[in-house]
């Protein structure tokens, strides 16, 4: 059935001679609007692109750019402006590593340009170990399925050209559009959204655990001495919030429910979230691996790390650095010094800066070497001179 749609688009190309014009922007998964496909995306509604359009799945998000009068497009809404428009693609970009492809018509047309803005760096940046060839391969292809990937600085290029075997015309260093909003004064939309339950300006601990290509459990359960109870008294007596989210694409059953002050961000139900925008009024990022931490390091705020599977995690993915070596922030092993260095950061400003500030600095030059520049005029640019 799908080559025989296939071969019915193929034909209506031909006889109508249809014109490539339309850009198609999505971020890495249809039911969610964030991420550097977003910042782009309105960067190029505010600067009156007309030919560019926002891929979505979410009846939320077709309301909210109705409501803005932007483009888009919704195969569960109207399938033939759908299909109109991906047959007019001349340019389709994505902050993941699969772009946007119903029935394979864009991959099949070599003539149609793939940017993939991407989705983060870190040490955690690299295809998997030497024990996971298949995986590894199947990464590689995936990364050179696009025509230009964006990156961050020149160390993460030359890392990616040498393990995804990519070429270097195929590397831009345009940074991220979401860094440009972080850096920016603008107000965060995502964090007034979130925060409606809670107190006015509260003080915010956010939990951004990475994806595991593996099975795992709610990390932070794995803890010596953790009662989610006992937290949230804590986070009570201290007037503090424990906001967590996990990947899109990874689902732990254990996770802590119905507590006052540790509040879950369901990124289905909350579409709109964007842990960047929301860093801007974060206090503490607790972390593992994720690169969330190489954004968070910019506005040089503490940082935890909790690794309860980092052996496994090391063996099975690998890092580009010794990553404990190089940790921008404490590590606590148990409940207790989870709690020490919570306290000593909230009581304390330059309690964590004094210890990681050189670290900071080092971190900052290898996984984003520049974030002042203007990622969103940039792209907007070379996008604009390939169409």
């Amino acid at each position: 059935m799908k080559k025989i749609f296939q071969l019915i688009f193929k034909i209506i190309k031909i006889i109508f001679f249809i014109k490539k014009e339309y850009i198609i922007i999505q971020c890495h998964h249809p039911k969610l609007y964030c991420d550097n496909s977003k910042y782009l995306y309105e960067y190029f509604v505010k600067n009156r692109s007309k030919n560019c359009y926002w891929n979505t799945s979410s009846k939320k998000i077709s309301e909210y750019l109705k409501k803005n009068n932007f483009k888009y497009i919704n195969f569960n809404e109207n399938f033939l402006k759908f299909f109109f428009v991906t047959l007019k693609a001349k340019i389709v970009i994505d902050s993941g590593v699969k772009f946007f492809d119903p029935l394979e018509l864009i991959s099949h047309d070599l003539k149609i340009i793939k940017i993939s803005l991407y989705h983060g760096f870190g040490p955690k940046s690299l295809p998997y170990s030497k024990k996971n060839h298949q995986i590894k391969k199947i990464e590689r292809e995936n990364h050179q399925s696009f025509n230009y990937i964006n990156f961050t600085s020149n160390f993460m290029i030359n890392n990616f050209i040498k393990n995804f075997k990519l070429k270097k015309v195929s590397c831009l260093n345009f940074g991220f559009p979401r860094v440009e909003f972080l850096k920016s004064k603008r107000k965060d939309k995502t964090f007034e959204y979130l925060t409606s339950i809670t107190k006015k300006n509260p003080k915010i601990i956010l939990y951004t655990p990475t994806w595991r290509p593996y099975n795992f459990n709610f990390p932070l359960g794995y803890m010596k001495d953790m009662n989610y109870l006992k937290f949230n008294d804590y986070l009570e007596d201290n007037d503090l919030y424990f906001f967590f989210s996990h990947h899109s694409i990874q689902n732990y059953n254990n996770k802590p429910k119905n507590y006052s002050r540790i509040i879950f961000i369901d990124h289905f139900k909350y579409p709109f979230y964007d842990p960047t925008s929301f860093m801007k009024n974060v206090t503490i990022l607790i972390n593992d691996y994720s690169a969330s931490s190489t954004e968070f390091a910019i506005l040089k705020k503490p940082q935890i790390f909790y690794m309860p599977d980092f052996k496994k995690y090391n063996n099975y993915k690998g890092f580009l650095e010794d990553y404990k070596k190089n940790l921008i922030g404490f590590e606590a092993k148990d409940y207790k010094s989870f709690i020490f260095y919570i306290d000593k950061c909230i009581k304390d400003k330059k309690f964590y800066l004094k210890k990681f500030n050189k670290k900071i600095l080092k971190n900052k030059k290898k996984y984003y070497e520049n974030p002042n520049i203007e990622s969103c005029k940039l792209l907007k640019n070379f996008i604009e001179n390939k169409k």
